[in-house]
């Protein structure tokens, strides 16, 4: 950040994205304006005012984007349809689910914190209208990965859904102490 680039014609709705992703990473995206980025990448702020009308709206894709890395982390874990075969592979793809999740938290604290915050709520929102992304989520993963447990005899009855939630709010809660700092 902070050079000027020259973008190609079609390239400025990326261009923004990865701006914005960037200033994720930074811990600086809640400080930007639209008006800034124009000014940054060296366009009009009518240009980007034509891919984003507000702020929020590239915060969503961004926050949009971290869902779809996350869920392709999680989708290579545990592919849909793939049960376990051995009670190792069922463990060790719980475990490698909580890994990925917490240091998805760590690496991407801003976004992690956006991905569950009132942007978050919004892209959620956006989301579960497309069916293809209501298939097989993040949270879906989690509970195959306990159902293969389930299957491997590790668990007496099958997982319900409020019990991978009450998981899924351990696990989140790991992350959370993590990113503040705790050791776990």
């Amino acid at each position: 950040m902070g050079d000027v680039c020259s973008i190609k014609r079609g390239d400025l709705r990326q261009a923004l994205v990865e701006y914005a992703q960037s200033a994720t990473k930074d811990g600086t995206i809640e400080t930007l304006s639209l008006r800034s980025v124009a000014r940054e990448l060296g366009v009009s702020s009518g240009a980007v005012y034509r891919h984003f009308p507000d702020k929020e709206a590239l915060m969503i894709e961004v926050v949009r984007l971290g869902w779809m890395s996350l869920r392709e982390e999680f989708h290579a874990i545990r592919p849909k349809d793939q049960v376990a075969s051995s009670v190792d592979e069922a463990l060790q793809r719980c475990f490698r689910v909580g890994q990925t999740y917490v240091s998805f938290a760590m690496a991407n604290p801003t976004l992690w914190r956006l991905m569950f915050g009132r942007i978050g709520q919004i892209c959620r929102e956006v989301m579960s209208q497309d069916p293809d992304l209501l298939s097989y989520t993040v949270l879906d993963v989690a509970e195959e990965c306990a159902r293969d447990l389930h299957r491997l005899g590790l668990l007496d009855t099958a997982p319900c859904t409020a019990d991978t939630r009450i998981l899924w709010r351990a696990l989140h809660g790991a992350a959370d102490l993590v990113q503040s700092g705790a050791r776990l």
